[in-house]
């Protein structure tokens, strides 16, 4: 009988570990391998960036369509640009997720390391959708929530795959850059004064709307993404990410000092047996 009880034990021990010494990060290997080797999300991906691409003609065209449409300028004569998210839209960072669930490190762990490196693939058809952009002389405004002290790396990664990034014009809007927080409305508003921006294109809801629309409850930023309804694969591109983002953070109500415990307990609380 001594055999028995020792494996009921370890089973025992093995299912209290599991649900509540999880590592954060190790809960993301699904979703980092679901990004990583799922050909329905590069599907997703190459359908989104194909989608916008289709429309270039339309947009450039018409002088009325317009992706920020409270930030619309009376002068129809301004040049098109298109305001694109970096992380996750543009570049992969799925390796460095990989990193953290082998390591049991959490973000930012690394983070900097990884910027510095450039090594981040371009996203599946989103360098031909922004050469098309470019070649239809469409300006390209990178914004994004990387610390502007990543910037040399950030552009040599831009170099390393060929993603287009002109040089006469700062078109590489980073966090803390110029005092820029989180926040990317003001840098919105900035290029909206001379331009006039057709799509915007990110992973999270803040890189469409101001941070404290996405900084909401998950029920207030559905209502958020409904309330912009004719917006969305129009002017507006989502790129999918299960990773991380504001829909997780909204889930804790964007405390992270939280413990795996309580974080899982907050996730279970959270699934829907009832749709």
């Amino acid at each position: 009988m001594k055999a028995p009880l020792i494996y009921l034990f370890f089973l025992l021990f093995a299912f209290n570990f599991s649900a509540e010494d999880f590592s954060h990060e190790e809960q993301r290997m699904l979703s980092t391998l679901y990004v990583q080797t799922a050909a329905e999300h590069r599907a997703s991906v190459l359908q989104t960036f194909k989608t916008a691409t289709n429309l270039l003609p339309e947009a450039i065209e018409d002088a009325s369509w317009n992706a920020l449409p409270n930030l619309a300028s009376s002068n129809r004569d301004l040049a098109p640009a298109i305001i694109i998210d970096v992380d996750d839209t543009v570049l992969d960072n799925s390796p460095y997720e990989a990193r953290l669930i082998k390591s049991g490190q959490s973000y930012p762990s690394g983070w900097g390391d990884w910027c510095n490196e450039s090594q981040a693939k371009p996203l599946p058809g989103v360098l031909e959708f922004l050469l098309k952009a470019e070649q239809m002389g469409v300006k390209i405004f990178y914004v994004t929530n990387r610390k502007y002290e990543y910037e040399k790396g950030t552009l040599e990664n831009f170099k390393k795959f060929g993603i287009p990034i002109e040089g006469d014009e700062d078109s590489l809007l980073m966090r803390y850059e110029n005092g820029w927080d989180s926040n990317k409305t003001s840098r919105r508003e900035l290029i909206a004064k001379n331009h006039r921006v057709i799509f915007q294109i990110g992973d999270n809801l803040g890189d469409f709307v101001d941070l404290s629309l996405s900084h909401q409850s998950p029920e207030k930023r559905v209502e958020v993404v409904t309330e912009f309804n004719d917006m969305w694969g129009k002017y507006w591109f989502m790129i999918e990410n299960p990773t991380y983002g504001d829909w997780e953070g909204a889930l804790y109500k964007f405390n992270f000092d939280r413990s795996n415990q309580e974080i899982i307990q907050i996730r279970n609380k959270k699934l829907d047996e009832a749709r």
